[in-house]
């Protein structure tokens, strides 16, 4: 054998564990789109399904390219030999990239057996992974390697720039750099877009779809005494979401009692405090009083009725108290 072929058998052993273990770390970021889009957007989401959906899905995207950039950093840039030659880097780079889909398409698979409320049997683990795999290899490698080819830039870059430097001490520092780098633009990607987002929704910069904005509302009842029932606004729209006029319609046993004139009007037995009734804001209450409201054995059918400025309508409280 000649010390060529040594050489490389040797880079090539020394080189996979670290694009193994990489691949792992990888496949963990992979699957990290998937919660970060339900933790930026899932609440906001309603206000503007256009916009928010399309943020959502841009920032995925770049959170998967960066993620995979970093898978193939990270066996180059943590590597103590600063010789490498770049074909290595790449191979290595390349190699992490692969074991980063693989692992992240067993774990999309496996959770998606797992997430049906019931224990699995192994055969239907199996098959959840086998078959996919077997129906769709030509496209499912094909994307796989097209992955992996990002992860062999994001090797070539580290590598690049470690031959670049002016020692080994300078070039693993070059390494951990574009490392950090690229770990800081991913948290970037994450927090930052949903920070706007909200920001721009207090700001009452975004237009928001107030027949949808409307389904976030979230209402509570209780009865605080044999004759007084309390409700409370526990979650509410952006103002402008909400109609000025009458933002809620309260029903009690089918009449409208929304407010100390409405009572009045249907002759319902209550008095309402305040008079206005529930207002559209965090954290509100408003209670009605009287025999009305009375539990005489049999609950009063409560109904909380949200109105959106356009006109819509949905029902965010029905209950027996």
């Amino acid at each position: 054998m000649t010390s060529d072929r040594q050489t490389t058998l040797q880079n090539l052993r020394r080189l996979l564990p670290a694009s193994l273990i990489a691949g792992l770390v990888g496949g963990g970021l992979l699957a990290l789109p998937a919660y970060v889009h339900t933790w930026c957007w899932s609440g906001i989401a309603c206000y503007n399904h256009g916009l928010f959906d399309g943020i959502g899905t841009f920032q995925n995207l770049v959170l998967g390219i960066l993620s995979l950039l970093l898978t193939g950093m990270l066996p180059v840039a943590l590597s103590r030999e600063g010789g490498m030659k770049r074909d290595f880097a790449v191979l290595a780079g390349g190699i992490a990239g692969f074991t980063a889909v693989m692992v992240n398409y067993l774990y999309s698979q496996a959770t998606s057996v797992f997430g049906h409320g019931y224990a699995p049997e192994l055969s239907d683990v199996l098959s959840a992974i086998i078959f996919p795999f077997a129906n769709h290899a030509l496209p499912f490698l094909a994307l796989a390697l097209a992955m992996a080819a990002l992860a062999a830039i994001g090797a070539f870059v580290v590598s690049f720039f470690r031959e670049r430097a002016a020692g080994p001490n300078e070039g693993a520092a070059a390494s951990r750099l574009i490392l950090c780098s690229t770990a800081a633009a991913i948290l970037v990607v994450v927090v930052l877009p949903p920070l706007a987002a909200h920001a721009m929704l207090g700001a009452e910069m975004i237009d928001v779809n107030p027949g949808t904005a409307l389904m976030t509302t979230a209402v509570s009842a209780e009865r605080t005494a044999p004759g007084i029932i309390v409700i409370t606004v526990e979650e509410t729209p952006p103002a402008s979401v909400l109609d000025p006029g009458k933002p809620f319609s309260v029903f009690m046993n089918g009449v409208d009692v929304s407010d100390a004139s409405a009572c009045a009007a249907s002759g319902f037995s209550a008095t309402v405090e305040p008079p206005g009734g529930l207002s559209p804001a965090k954290g509100a209450e408003a209670a009605w009083t009287g025999a009305g409201v009375s539990n005489n054995g049999t609950p009063v059918d409560v109904v909380v009725v949200a109105r959106g400025a356009d006109g819509s309508e949905i029902i965010v409280l029905s209950l027996r108290v």
